[in-house]
């Protein structure tokens, strides 16, 4: 009890200074006794260059390798005490991702086919490695990587097609059709498929889905059905972006369009087809991550479907950033019929590495997997850890919503409410980021709001906000600013960013 007062004044203290501090207030480091980041070892030799992770029926965990193929192991309580087995050595073509059909048999995209690799007599060794697919193209730029594949609930699979890039060549010899309009741009799409999503069914045709992607270094299906997709800030993306992927959408980057048999030739040149008219075809991100403040390199999306296991963010998403040492939780909302919503960090640093490339929950619920790989951007980061949540709520920022001119915070614990009722706690500004082929982009029409009215829900967990104004087409950024909880605990991140796409 003495500690608990102790904290509480301080944090009280702390409040006096919250007019000096700048926007873009970061989070603090993780307290383990909320989330614990626990690193796993890899087998002596293992190169820990993770492209998959997922569990069996049998709760082991399954860990695709870009150099030392697919490693099998139950886990322990104690991260050091994994018993490793291996179901194949083989090194597979730059793997990013696994589906697991059975205990024995994997589908996995590598950059020249989607893969089954099967142990089909049982001893606990891969030896069968089946084509189901070698129908989209192949250049030999080492940036057309693949993500995927995630079932459609029909006998198919969804699969995430990357472009290729400015800083590597095409081979002489392509698999597939080659198209020179296709080859230009510093992303480019000089073979079939590149910059799409697919699906593949399961006689191995290929349907295309969706274009106008760039580096879609992940993909998920929500417990709803939505198919999700993540991409990265680059040329023809301001930031990085998150798009609810709907068949025959076209989502910005012009490349893929000339694999469109509706848009190529008869509408010439994509790369020339004007800024405006094709801002006009896209299909907007519905959520939007702001470069160097929320993330740098989004990578997989998983759904926490544990029912409050790993803590209290059932339904959300989780991502993980390969350029930075953190996990993005993301809020999805849909108004008018589109999605838009809110991101936050679920954590920042606190013992996480970089790298952070494939994400899987484990069966028991309360563990988050990342698997970690370095592909040529950020810091080298390489290896397998878990975040381990310990049973504790910690006071962040659930779920914000739009509201009629506002916004609603809705918060993990009951706040305090003298200082919620603060105007002043709460720097709100608003941006957003250009369209065009230029290599991301800096926030424009950059505006600092007020909070012309504040409202505490009588159970002290939510605040309703009202602004000056909220427009459709930016990004509303709210860093609170000494806010704590109403046993005097402290927000651990404090920013949370919502994308405006409708009003209310």
């Amino acid at each position: 009890m003495k500690i608990q007062k102790v904290l509480n004044i301080f944090s009280q203290a702390l409040a006096g200074f919250a007019l000096v501090l700048p926007y873009g207030s970061q989070a603090v480091e993780m307290p383990p006794e909320y989330y614990e980041v626990q690193e796993i070892p890899l087998p002596v030799g293992v190169a820990p260059e993770i492209g998959g992770l997922k569990f069996n029926s049998k709760g082991e965990l399954i860990v695709l390798t870009r150099r030392s193929g697919i490693l099998i192991a139950k886990p322990h309580q104690d991260p050091n005490q994994f018993q490793w087995r291996t179901f194949t050595d083989h090194s597979l073509h730059n793997p990013m991702g696994i589906l697991v059909e059975s205990d024995h048999q994997f589908l996995i995209p590598q950059m020249a086919e989607l893969t089954r690799v099967v142990d089909t007599d049982r001893d606990g060794t891969a030896d069968l490695f089946e084509a189901v697919t070698t129908d989209w193209g192949v250049s030999g730029n080492y940036h057309e990587t693949n993500a995927g594949p995630i079932p459609d609930g029909e006998g198919n699979w969804f699969v995430a097609i990357g472009t290729a890039s400015h800083n590597g060549p095409t081979f002489d010899y392509v698999r597939g059709e080659f198209s020179r309009t296709g080859r230009r741009g510093r992303n480019y799409s000089a073979v079939k498929d590149k910059g799409w999503v697919v699906k593949v069914t399961s006689d191995g045709s290929i349907i295309p889905w969706a274009s106008g992607f760039r580096a879609n270094n992940g993909i998920g299906m929500s417990p709803s059905g939505d198919l999700w997709v993540t991409d990265n800030q680059g040329d023809w993306r301001g930031t990085s972006p998150i798009y609810h992927v709907e068949k025959g959408h076209f989502y910005g980057h012009p490349s893929s369009l000339v694999w469109d048999p509706s848009f190529f030739p008869k509408n010439g040149d994509p790369l020339e087809f004007g800024v405006d008219r094709l801002n006009q075809l896209r299909t907007p991100a519905a959520i939007q991550l702001p470069h160097g403040l929320v993330c740098n390199s989004p990578s997989e999306p998983v759904f926490d479907t544990t029912n409050g296991k790993f803590g209290p963010f059932k339904g959300q998403m989780m991502v993980g950033d390969i350029a930075a040492q953190r996990i993005i939780r993301v809020m999805p909302e849909k108004v008018r019929g589109v999605y838009q919503g809110a991101c936050a960090f679920l954590i920042e640093n606190s013992g996480l590495r970089g790298g952070n490339n494939r994400l899987t929950f484990s069966p028991e619920g309360n563990a988050l997997y990342v698997g970690q790989t370095y592909r040529g951007w950020g810091a080298p980061a390489e290896g397998l850890q878990r975040i381990v949540w310990n049973g504790v709520t910690p006071l962040e920022v659930r779920q914000m919503s739009i509201t009629p001119g506002g916004f609603d915070l809705t918060f993990t614990k009951p706040i305090d409410a003298d200082a919620a009722n603060d105007p002043d706690r709460y720097q709100i500004q608003s941006y957003r980021y250009s369209y065009g082929h230029k290599y991301g982009s800096p926030q424009l029409d950059k505006k600092v709001h007020i909070a012309k009215r504040v409202n505490v829900s009588e159970d002290k967990f939510t605040v309703s906000l009202k602004l000056d104004q909220v427009e459709a087409g930016k990004i509303y950024q709210i860093d609170l600013v000494n806010l704590f909880s109403s046993d005097g605990l402290p927000i651990i991140n404090p920013m949370v960013c919502y994308t405006v796409n409708q009003l209310r």
